[in-house]
């Protein structure tokens, strides 16, 4: 049995403002594709379908078409929630869907959803946090993510002679991040790798890089680059061969546009020698390494290069300091929180303040 593995679609996202409808319809048939082409017999999405809770029309009519192209071709698709979906909004029809062979996951249940594909036996657990757990366990204490996941966990036994594979859109502490993944406060989303020891693979979601936070685990990351600082990373499919054992192998995703970096001087970027050979339609993040600043650089730029995410200066020196910009954008919220709250009163914040904030943190990220 082949299975894909993809996450965080991010359906109606906006990259540093420029619209992408484009190259996600493109996406999206390029995974049509592949499934043909390497004779996919089920494709796994790790949630972040969407981008906002509420999706605009667009996105909505991109997966319509992506899940309707994929039933007609008798591949069935098994879809968890993650952090950027509304549940209820994505669970709607999902009676219906499942007539044509699109389950969804995307409301957390007194019982975790499980399906059987051939020998696996396939774990559904939905985007969860610690304060959808809590009306379900009255009697546990659910403080953290982790303990949120070890109470689903335990409402079902594994069933034995067959692989299982677990489907989840959670923060795997030790794992990298990146700008444009939502942050967290105080590590209070992590949640061990060791919680999903029992499994033989968990297909990860959230995070937008291809890594291995374990090696029963792996998050395949986004087809298409979101960010800036996502510009070196290497794009791929991940698909897994289900026999005897599980085997992982990737392939090479190619989007219709790239994000790429160029460094120059301004006369050297704007020279025709420069530029004639590249691909304009792609999307541009721009180093500068002049000694000054180029007046109007951006709108000047822009006449050659249309595309441009993001402008800087290498020679220009960078604010240093706890409060550098670069260095406050690395800080944990809760250790800007308290910096502030020093600032201001003169007395670190207390442990019943932090516990406070932490939870009001947790009940509104993401709603």
């Amino acid at each position: 049995m082949r299975l894909l593995h993809l996450s965080d679609l991010h359906l109606g996202k906006r990259v540093h403002g420029f619209s992408i409808e484009e190259e996600q319809a493109d996406m999206l048939g390029q995974i049509v594709r592949f499934v043909q082409e390497q004779a996919i017999d089920a494709v796994l999405i790790a949630g972040d379908v969407y981008d906002r809770a509420v999706p605009s029309e667009a996105a909505m009519v991109l997966l319509d078409r992506f899940l309707n192209t994929l039933a007609s071709r008798s591949v069935p698709v098994y879809m968890i929630s993650g952090n950027h979906d509304s549940a209820i909004r994505l669970q709607y029809g999902a009676a219906l869907f499942a007539h044509a062979g699109i389950q969804i996951a995307s409301t957390l249940q007194e019982t975790v959803q499980t399906t059987r594909l051939g020998d696996v036996e396939l774990v559904m657990i939905p985007f969860l946090k610690p304060a959808m757990v809590r009306p379900l366990f009255p009697d546990r204490t659910i403080e953290t993510y982790a303990d949120a996941m070890d109470a689903v966990l335990s409402t079902f036994k594994l069933e034995p002679g067959c692989k299982h594979i677990a489907l989840v859109h959670q923060f795997i502490a030790g794992s990298k991040t990146c700008d444009s993944e939502q942050k967290s406060i105080g590590g209070l989303d992590e949640i061990p790798a060791e919680t999903f020891k029992d499994f033989d693979y968990v297909a990860l979601g959230h995070l937008h890089s291809f890594q291995k936070p374990a090696a029963n685990m792996a998050y395949c990351g986004t087809l298409l680059k979101y960010s800036a600082d996502e510009i070196r990373q290497r794009k791929r499919f991940v698909v897994l061969d289900v026999g005897e054992t599980i085997q992982m192998e990737t392939h090479d995703f190619h989007p219709l546009r790239d994000l790429v970096e160029i460094k120059g001087t301004y006369m050297e970027l704007t020279d025709r020698s420069f530029y004639e050979t590249l691909d304009l339609s792609n999307y541009y993040s721009i180093v500068l390494l002049d000694d000054h600043d180029i007046v109007n650089a951006h709108a000047k730029l822009q006449t050659i290069y249309p595309k441009i995410l993001k402008l800087t200066y290498a020679n220009r020196p960078a604010p240093t300091g706890d409060c550098a910009p670069a260095a406050v954008e690395k800080l944990d919220p809760l250790t800007v929180i308290d910096a502030f709250y020093q600032s201001q009163n003169g007395r670190p914040v207390s442990e019943a303040q932090k516990r406070w904030i932490v939870g009001h943190w947790e009940e509104s990220v993401c709603d």
